[in-house]
């Protein structure tokens, strides 16, 4: 490979991602989901259906002549009530329609989690967070910078999320994806959805990477983070401004922390935060939280 070859951060197509023992979650998931567009079309029929009846009867009841229509008049307003009976049954198994997971957990591993879920909350409180989606070398003489690497990013959000596929008692730690299906954390798993696809990765399948990052901030520095140097935007080979730029400007360096999934399966995210400390604390809690896993 060539040493300045740009590295993309992106996770293989979803169809590979899924750990191997939860093949059969994921194949009940897709069951339900097909049962689910086949009523989601039955819906759209049925309401059409409906709207068509309350249609033609209230043009009926509009007319002077209607006494005229009295059979007609009845026969349509029980049409309606069936439509309606139908409707009903059909969002009815619907709702039924998602995955309810009881998901179990002993006393030692929901309290990991809560204290994982506290650590999550802490990272979601960084002023910014990215995406990084590439990296590529560079050649700091012809370039006239101190920097070694120039990344792509996109500014991404952390949350708690629900789920549609997926009921149960844990809130989701929600990592965006700028670039591919976003990162839901559940206690014994992560889902990943993506085209029309998802996987299901198991917790102890992920590993999270933590790198302490000196980053050179042509944008604005968000106020948790801390200056460690500065540089200018052109530089001599000894780090020296470049004096033959009369518009040369210094840049602060600040110091970042880097969070990189992966996972034998092709997991390859890499997220950067403004304020290092939380997004260590969230990996060191992340790697505690696997091997009480499992000892499950």
């Amino acid at each position: 490979m060539n040493s300045f070859e740009k590295v993309f951060f992106k996770s293989k197509v979803i169809g590979k991602l899924s750990s191997s023992n939860l093949n059969e979650l994921k194949s009940t998931l897709q069951n339900i989901e097909s049962g689910k567009n086949k009523l989601r079309s039955k819906i759209t029929l049925a309401t059409k259906a409906l709207k068509s009846a309350e249609s033609e009867l209230n043009w009926i009841n509009w007319l002077p002549i209607k006494f005229l229509f009295k059979e007609k008049i009845i026969l349509k307003e029980k049409n309606i009530l069936i439509f309606k009976a139908e409707l009903d049954t059909l969002k009815s198994e619907y709702e039924k329609h998602q995955l309810g997971l009881d998901i179990s957990l002993t006393d030692r591993l929901e309290a990991a989690f809560g204290t994982l879920d506290d650590k999550f909350s802490e990272i979601m409180s960084t002023q910014k967070v990215w995406d990084v989606t590439t990296s590529q070398r560079i050649d700091r003489v012809i370039e006239r910078t101190t920097a070694n690497n120039s990344i792509e990013r996109k500014s991404v959000a952390l949350k708690r999320s629900d789920n549609s596929k997926i009921l149960c008692d844990y809130k989701a730690l929600y990592f965006e994806n700028a670039n591919g299906g976003d990162l839901n954390i559940f206690p014994q798993f992560i889902f990943v959805e993506h085209n029309n696809d998802f996987a299901l990765i198991d917790i102890l399948d992920i590993d999270i990477h933590y790198t302490l990052v000196s980053f050179i901030e042509s944008e604005s520095v968000p106020t948790d983070t801390e200056v460690v140097d500065h540089t200018w935007a052109k530089t001599n080979k000894n780090g020296d401004r470049d004096k033959r730029f009369a518009d040369n400007y210094q840049i602060p360096v600040v110091q970042y922390g880097e969070l990189h999934f992966i996972s034998k399966s092709g997991i390859n995210e890499v997220y950067m935060f403004s304020n290092p400390e939380p997004a260590f604390a969230f990996k060191k809690m992340f790697d505690e939280y696997k091997q009480v896993l499992a000892k499950s």
